[in-house]
């Protein structure tokens, strides 16, 4: 029984600079925050060149232009949801093949170190061109784009700089207690 291989719909497995991470399933709160996100940026996109990704769509971070190393779509990078546009992308096997223009990660207590310091930095050094961490146990959204970080919090009105006239409020988000 040991070598049998158990999968679990509940955990997110994903590899960050060649290191395999389990996470558990998030809390309620993450779902409401990722529904308000999800559907405003997928209303935006309608009729756009430019595709929105949601969770559990596993991302392996490289131009697909560039030649692709096999092995490494084994080790995905799963974001809670990503945006590429003007059809920079690949599907290889059930892989995004991608540098993205714009990265979500919603924190969960079990992720605040990996979504504000590891991926941050992987994203960025790959250029991902906006990156936002969404803390819904601080209500603080970080919006990392051109080299600067800026804080904001659920009440403010935070513009995608990747586009012209598209901007995201939290304030009316109902969350459970934790």
């Amino acid at each position: 029984m040991s070598n049998l291989n158990y999968y679990d719909d509940n955990i997110t497995v994903e590899w960050v600079n060649g290191i395999k991470y389990m996470s558990p399933s998030p809390h309620p709160n993450h779902g409401v925050v990722y529904k308000k996100i999800f559907i405003r940026i997928a209303n935006y996109l309608d009729g756009k060149e430019c595709e929105l990704f949601p969770d559990k769509t596993d991302l392996y971070l490289s131009n697909p232009e560039e030649p692709i190393n096999i092995s490494e779509l084994k080790r995905p990078i799963v974001p809670d949801l990503f945006i590429v546009c003007d059809n920079k992308f690949e599907l290889v096997n059930n892989n995004i093949v991608a540098i993205p223009d714009f990265v979500c990660e919603i924190v969960s207590p079990s992720s605040i170190k990996m979504d504000n310091e590891i991926k941050k930095e992987l994203y960025l050094s790959k250029g991902v061109k906006e990156y936002w961490i969404i803390n819904y146990l601080d209500k603080t959204i970080k919006v990392n784009f051109d080299g600067k970080e800026s804080v904001f919090s659920f009440e403010d009105e935070v513009k995608v700089n990747i586009f012209d006239d598209l901007s995201i409020c939290l304030k009316d988000v109902k969350l459970f207690e934790v």
